[in-house]
């Protein structure tokens, strides 16, 4: 748990792990929460070595490994072969949504010396099936609202947009702020955009 790290998590990143984890294993608006678990265990197979996706998951099996171990190399192509296969587009979105907010809680909480957070019990509830009225597909291979930046991409399902902006204020800045050269928080605007920068190169992120 994070009250059991070997480096104090602020409380702000402690207080947005906590909704972010409780938000990633409850379901989405299209993906149950059992398909969410499953989605975490196929990241996380990923990140501790696995060099396939498991067969037993099925296409969103696959999707997850994709995008845990080689998001760089995804194609609209692979995702047109996703969606030819019985994974539309917006159900591959929110896997996309799942992954990436993982990816931030996981690190991070690996990174502070703390135990991974624990699946509990899937939820009985059934999706939301909130959509955003407006999302539609256009050169981003999977639909979007107007023009789409990082913190918006997934905003053709709102409740995963905000739960997206929700992590990504605390780990990083106020999207208030965004516009702000002379922000600092224990960084400077400067060091901060160093690690950002630094980060999207290793991850060979297009952004």
């Amino acid at each position: 748990m994070l009250q059991e790290a070997a480096l104090a998590a602020s409380p702000k990143r402690q207080q947005a792990i906590e909704r972010s984890w409780a938000n990633l294993v409850a379901p989405g608006a299209l993906l149950t929460s059992a398909e969410r678990h499953q989605v975490i265990r196929d990241a996380r197979a990923g990140w501790a070595g696995a060099t396939a996706p498991n067969v037993t998951s099925g296409i969103m099996g696959e999707a997850a490994h994709w995008l845990a171990v080689d998001a760089e190399g995804l194609t609209e192509q692979i995702v047109a072969d996703f969606e030819a296969r019985g994974l539309d587009r917006l159900r591959y979105l929110e896997i996309v949504g799942v992954v990436a907010r993982l990816s931030n809680v996981d690190f991070y909480v690996r990174g502070i010396g703390a135990t991974e957070l624990v699946l509990a019990e899937p939820s009985p509830t059934a999706p939301s099936g909130r959509l955003h009225p407006d999302a539609v597909l256009t050169n981003m291979w999977v639909p979007t609202v107007g023009r789409s930046f990082a913190p918006h991409v997934v905003d053709a399902l709102p409740d995963e947009g905000e739960a997206v902006r929700d992590l990504h204020e605390p780990m990083y800045m106020l999207m208030a702020d965004m516009g702000d050269n002379a922000y600092r928080d224990l960084l400077t605007r400067a060091q901060i955009e160093y690690l950002a920068a630094r980060t999207s190169y290793l991850n060979e992120c297009f952004y």
